[in-house]
């Protein structure tokens, strides 16, 4: 008899079992939100070749060296995330109170009028990169069943079984290699069954098979919290007036977790159905180092390129599952053990370049262009344009657009692997970006307040499942996201 309940353990990953970093995790965790101070929100992060900015400095940290003092700034942020569906009047809403940026610059002058170095700068900071606070909501009717993605973990490609019928009984078959976690699921609460059974007893195993093939209606319900912090340590150097250069140490500090519902209806009244559970946490840090320069050939002219070598991070991640199944005879339960496991995560390299055109003490406009290079995704382009006016004394408005694609289209999702402990199924594809802000901002001798709107449009895709054999519609998502950002600051006279 087939066990349909058993307590909660804790396992940990031995060395025959893995676990897969898919490439929708290396797309969630390489993206970056853009948000910083308020001046660099309000140009929508287009400051590369600008400067004299403590966001700024991440893009390239040879514009620490035009600070020309001491100062300390400190930013808030307000953050509102509405995700739907399109063609659906009802949004996923999500609020987020946070501190983006927070950092202390140091500027020493060598006064030696002979030395080649101007200015020798510091800066120490904390900036949050990205927040994964979201939820996500699709469904559709007429779709699939992801009973195709339990046949796929325990079938070869020919359809010959690849797992017995006997692999599966009891806690046992956590422990098997060979064996996915999510058909662990499945045969426990009778998704998928073994084809025949002798009158002997004895198992024929000509395949395995499923009850269901087309579902009235499918649904999932993505549950995402965290954030991606950098601590930074950069330093900048300008050279006889005309170029800097500049150098960054990054540490960056992961905390992620979600969960997945999927659900099936089996009938039209919603009476029969089946819902899956999937918990996900990942935490990690690594390291990266960043160069820039500066370049000023002519006094309106700025010229700046940098980069950043990946980041090295090294995860711990904990997942677990659960699925129930109604579907009258058939009262169903199954929880999975838990499984730790570490993986290695290697974020991609960054380049940027930007120009900025500096019309003495009116105003700016500025340009950038920021490439990011992934093994595991697509590479990702952002084109940025900003601009900075200044209306009267100490008093400047700041306006600024980017739009960010990955420039491909026709994405192959990520099936999930036959032996895989993860039962978090759906897959998120790249979208293109949106990303308009709007600022005022004041400074005097020795005080600066600034404050930003911002506004980001995503489009983007959510499979529920990718099977070998099937792959349901994908629901088109559309997300969102307002910001409200306040810096201040305080910084020595001349």
């Amino acid at each position: 008899m087939r066990t349909r309940f058993f307590p909660l353990i804790l396992l940990f990953a031995s060395v025959f079992q893995t676990s897969f970093l898919y490439a929708q995790d290396a797309q969630i965790f390489d993206s970056r939100d853009y948000v910083g101070t308020a001046r660099y929100t309000a140009m929508a992060g287009a400051m590369a070749a600008v400067g004299a900015d403590p966001s700024a400095v991440l893009d390239n940290p040879a514009g620490l060296a035009l600070y020309r003092r001491l100062g300390v700034s400190l930013t808030l942020h307000e953050q509102l995330d509405y995700t739907r569906q399109r063609g659906d009047k009802d949004s996923e809403f999500k609020s987020s109170f946070m501190l983006p940026n927070a950092n202390f610059v140091l500027a020493f002058e060598n006064r030696n009028d002979e030395a080649a170095l101007r200015f020798n700068n510091f800066m120490f900071s904390f900036n949050r990169l990205h927040t994964f606070n979201r939820t996500s909501l699709g469904h559709a009717d007429n779709q699939p069943t992801i009973a195709n993605v339990m046949l796929d973990q325990v079938c070869n490609d020919d359809g010959s079984p690849r797992i017995k019928y006997a692999d599966f009984v009891g806690d046992n078959a956590y422990d098997d290699p060979d064996i996915g976690w999510l058909s662990k699921l499945g045969f426990e609460t009778y998704m998928i069954d073994p084809y025949d059974i002798a009158s002997n007893g004895d198992t024929i195993w000509d395949t395995w098979t499923s009850y269901y093939d087309i579902v009235p209606a499918n649904a999932v319900k993505i549950y995402e919290k965290g954030g991606l912090d950098e601590f930074n340590i950069h330093w900048a150097g300008l050279f006889t007036h005309h170029w800097s250069l500049g150098l960054g140490l990054n540490i960056r500090s992961l905390s992620y977790s979600k969960t997945s519902v999927y659900e099936e209806a089996f009938s039209a009244d919603n009476k029969n159905y089946m819902q899956a559970n999937t918990y996900l946490t990942m935490s990690g840090v690594g390291v990266s180092g960043t160069v820039g320069l500066l370049y000023q050939p002519v006094r309106p002219v700025r010229i700046g390129i940098s980069f950043q070598t990946p980041v090295g991070m090294n995860l711990t991640s904990r997942t677990d599952a659960d699925m129930k199944v109604k579907d009258s005879p058939i009262d169903a339960y199954h929880q999975t053990l838990i499984y730790r496991y570490s993986t290695r995560l290697t974020q991609p390299l960054r380049a940027t370049a930007g120009m900025a055109f500096i019309a003495g003490q009116q105003g700016l406009v500025s340009l950038q262009y920021d490439y990011r290079h992934s093994r595991l995704t697509h590479d990702m382009h952002t084109m940025k344009i900003g601009g900075e006016l200044v209306i009267h004394n100490n008093l400047f408005l700041n306006c600024g657009y980017a739009f960010e694609s990955a420039f491909q289209r026709n994405e192959q999702p990520t099936l999930l692997a036959d032996n895989d402990v993860r039962t978090d199924a759906e897959y998120r594809t790249t979208g293109l970006s949106h990303i308009a802000g709007l600022g005022i901002g004041f400074r005097n001798q020795h005080f600066i307040a600034q404050l930003a709107y911002r506004f980001r449009y995503q489009d983007f895709q959510i499979y529920p499942f990718v099977s070998k054999v099937v792959t349901p519609t994908p629901y088109d998502m559309t997300a969102m996201t307002h910001n409200i950002v306040l810096t201040i600051g305080w910084h020595t006279s001349d």
